[in-house]
């Protein structure tokens, strides 16, 4: 089931997924399966629904201003983004006016998607307090790392966290295919960590660990 839009849970580091409406659980208006909307211009002149994005796509959505720290922050953002290979989708908020955010999209010479959010929607939207930020959301909808020192090395990380958490793996007990976003439950074995379809196959294999591993 893809749990969408966050924001509680944010703040853990792996693995938690993105509540139903951003900043508003159980608010009204919010029904089950709703994803909060987030509507913000982009310097292109196109209009962002980035809620709409989220459970569909892997996402990296990083939050800056127009300060020094920012830059650098945007700049390793941008160097992820062109890296070979990618297929997370890119989403910067810029805690500036439109005139401000196309200079720095410019002047920074960032390619993907910056928004113009002078009223701060995506900081509320993500509850952080925190700029620059950097959350990485997989095709799930969960939160696999969040960052608040935004380095080229950490932003590696965090795009490596998203490929590995739709990496292919196999339930040692029935054989069906798994990744981690959609295991029902995992367990660690001399060393190794195993994946599960469901609480049965865990529970199986956790009773006779070597009965499904000498298969």
């Amino acid at each position: 089931m893809k749990l969408i839009l966050a924001i509680a849970a944010l703040t853990m580091a792996a693995g938690p997924a993105l509540a139903q409406c951003g900043g508003c659980p159980g608010a009204a208006g919010c029904g089950a399966g709703q994803t909060m909307s987030l509507k913000l211009v982009a310097v292109s002149g196109d209009t962002f629904d980035v809620g709409r994005m989220v459970g569909k796509h892997p996402l990296v959505l990083f939050v800056a201003g127009t300060d020094k720290a920012s830059k650098a922050a945007a700049v390793a953002i941008q160097k992820a983004f062109v890296a070979p290979g990618q297929t997370a989708k890119y989403v910067g908020f810029f805690n500036a006016g439109m005139k401000a955010t196309k200079t720095v999209a410019r002047g920074w010479k960032l390619g993907y998607p910056v928004l113009s959010d002078p009223d701060k929607k995506a900081m509320a939207w993500l509850s952080t307090d925190t700029v620059p930020y950097a959350v990485f959301v997989n095709a799930a909808g969960q939160v696999v790392r969040t960052e608040t020192r935004v380095t080229e090395a950490n932003v590696a990380e965090g795009v490596m966290a998203l490929a590995q958490s739709t990496k292919k793996l196999t339930d040692p007990v029935c054989g069906m295919t798994v990744t981690r976003a959609d295991a029902a439950g995992s367990t660690a074995y001399q060393g190794k960590t195993y994946y599960f379809c469901s609480k049965v196959c865990k529970d199986s294999f956790t009773k006779d660990p070597q009965k499904y591993l000498a298969q």
